[in-house]
C-alpha cells in the first residue's frame, strides 16, 4: 500500500524533502500558501530587472548543494573571490581590493598594501583559511562554542581588520550587528568561501527552487493553499479535510520569535559603480556609525539581471544596524543609504533610480552560541528548514534530508 505524506511549505527544504520522499516511492504532495515556490528564495521582475528577495547568492562549495543542484543547468556566474573595501579618508572615498591570495596571487599580494590589514593580519587570514579547509566539513562544527567576535580575537586578528573586513562581510551574511553568531557557523561559512564561489543563476535566485520543483512535478505542488491542522496527520486544505500517513512542517514554527531582519534596496543605474565583480564592503560601518553593510552589482556578474545598457545596484542594510541608528521606515532607510553612497560615488549615485525597498522581517533564524547546530528530528513531529540546523541553503537541504529519512523510517515501522 502506497503511503501518503503532506509537506506544508514549498521553500527549499520543503521541496527537497518532498523530492526525496517521492524518490522513496511515497505519494507526497506539497501545499504552499503563496503563489510561488521558493519561500525566501524568490525573484521579481521589475522594469526588466531581476530583483531577488534580499541579496542572495549560491555557494558552490556547499557539499549538499553540489549533490542537489545542477549548477551548469542554472547557468551560474561567479563573483570574484575576496572583496573590495571602501573607507572615507579626509571626506574622500578610498577603495581597496582584498583578493584571495591563493586564487588571485598577484592581486592577493597587493592586498597587503592597504591601511587596515597589516601583513600579520593577512598571515592570520591565510592561517585561518588553511585551518578551516582541513579535514571533513563536519569537523568545523567541533570545538568551542564562542561567538564569532570572541573567536576572531582569540585568533589574534587586530581590531582594524575585524571592524573593516570581517564585520561588514559577516554581519551582512549573518544579519546581526555584533558578530554574536556561533563560531562554528563562522568557520563553516569561511571554509565554504575559501573552497568555492559565490554565484548567481542566470534567471535569478528563484531558479534554484524552481529546479527542484521541476523534478518533483507540478502535479505534486499546490500553490495558494490555505492549510490548518486538525491533528498530527489530518489537515483542512481549502475547507476540505484530508488525512495523511505523515505531515511535514516545512516552515519555521517559531518564526515570530526570529528577529534577524534586513533591508535590501535595489537601484537602476546607468553604469556600474564598480570596476570589478567583487562585493563592496563598507569599512566604516562599525567605527563611524555607517549604515550599509555591503553593496553589490548583480548585473556585473549576470547581465540578465538588468536590461541592456543599465546596471542593477543592490545595497544591504542589516536591520539591527538600522535600529541602532533609529531608522525604522523605508523612506528613512532610502535617504540614509543615498547619503552614504553619495560619499562613495558622488558623480553617479545621484542619478540612481530606486526600484524597490525590501524589508525582510524574519530573514534568518537566530543562530547564536546558545543554540546547537546539529538538530535532528524528534519523535513524530516532523519539521524541516534552516531553523533546524543553521541559517543557510546547506542547512535547509541537510534538514530536509534528515526529516525525509526520519519519515521513511517512521512509515516502515
Amino acid at each position: 500500500m502506497e503511503h501518503s505524506v503532506a509537506v506544508i511549505g514549498a521553500g527549499l527544504a520543503g521541496l527537497q524533502c518532498a523530492l526525496l520522499l517521492k524518490e522513496a516511492g511515497i505519494d507526497v504532495h506539497v501545499f504552499e500558501r503563496e503563489h510561488h515556490v521558493g519561500g525566501r528564495m524568490k525573484t521579481e521582475k521589475v522594469d526588466g530587472f531581476l530583483l531577488d528577495y534580499g541579496f542572495h547568492v549560491m555557494q558552490t562549495a556547499y557539499p549538499t548543494s553540489q549533490r542537489v543542484f545542477d549548477f551548469e543547468a542554472l547557468n551560474v556566474q561567479a563573483f570574484e573571490p575576496g572583496a573590495m573595501i571602501v573607507q572615507k579618508k579626509k571626506n574622500k572615498a578610498k577603495f581597496w581590493r582584498m583578493a584571495d591570495p591563493f586564487r588571485r596571487p598577484i592581486q592577493g599580494a597587493m592586498s597587503g598594501m592597504n591601511r587596515f590589514a597589516s601583513p600579520v593580519d593577512l598571515l592570520r587570514v591565510a592561517r585561518l583559511r588553511f585551518a578551516v579547509r582541513k579535514g571533513k566539513t563536519e569537523q568545523v562544527f567541533e570545538g568551542e562554542n564562542k561567538d564569532t567576535l570572541s573567536y576572531l580575537k582569540q585568533q589574534g586578528f587586530s581590531q582594524s581588520i575585524i571592524d573593516r573586513f570581517f564585520h561588514p562581510l559577516f554581519t551582512g551574511i549573518f544579519l546581526e550587528d555584533d558578530l554574536r553568531t556561533n563560531e562554528r557557523m563562522f568557520r563553516f561559512v569561511f571554509r565554504m568561501m575559501s573552497k568555492g564561489n559565490m554565484v548567481l543563476p542566470r534567471e535569478g535566485i528563484v531558479a534554484a527552487p524552481n529546479q527542484l520543483a521541476q523534478r518533483l512535478g507540478k502535479d505534486r505542488i499546490h500553490l495558494n493553499s490555505t492549510v490548518s491542522f486538525v491533528d498530527d496527520t489530518t489537515l483542512d486544505i481549502n475547507g476540505q479535510s484530508k488525512s495523511f500517513d505523515a505531515v511535514v512542517r516545512a516552515f519555521n514554527t517559531n518564526q515570530s520569535n526570529e528577529k534577524r531582519h534586513v533591508w535590501t534596496l535595489h537601484f537602476d543605474a546607468e553604469q556600474s559603480p564598480l570596476n570589478s565583480r567583487h562585493v563592496l564592503l563598507n569599512g566604516d560601518v562599525k567605527i563611524n556609525d555607517g549604515l550599509i553593510a555591503h553593496l553589490a552589482v548583480p548585473s556585473d556578474v549576470q547581465p540578465e539581471y538588468a536590461p541592456a545598457g543599465r546596471s542593477l545596484v543592490t545595497v544591504t542594510v542589516v536591520g539591527e544596524r538600522a535600529d541602532s541608528l533609529g531608522l525604522k521606515e523605508a523612506a528613512e532607510i532610502e535617504e540614509a543609504v543615498r547619503n552614504e553612497v553619495k560619499l562613495w560615488f558622488p558623480d553617479t549615485s545621484l542619478n540612481w533610480r530606486l526600484l524597490a525597498v525590501q524589508h525582510i522581517e524574519h530573514a534568518l533564524p537566530e543562530v547564536g552560541s546558545e543554540r546547537p547546530l546539529l538538530a535532528t528530528p524528534q519523535g513524530h513531529g516532523f519539521e524541516c528548514g534552516d531553523q533546524m540546523l543553521h541559517g543557510s541553503v546547506e542547512g535547509a537541504l541537510l534538514s530536509a534530508e534528515a526529516v525525509a529519512n526520519a519519515v521513511v523510517v517512521h512509515l516502515q515501522v
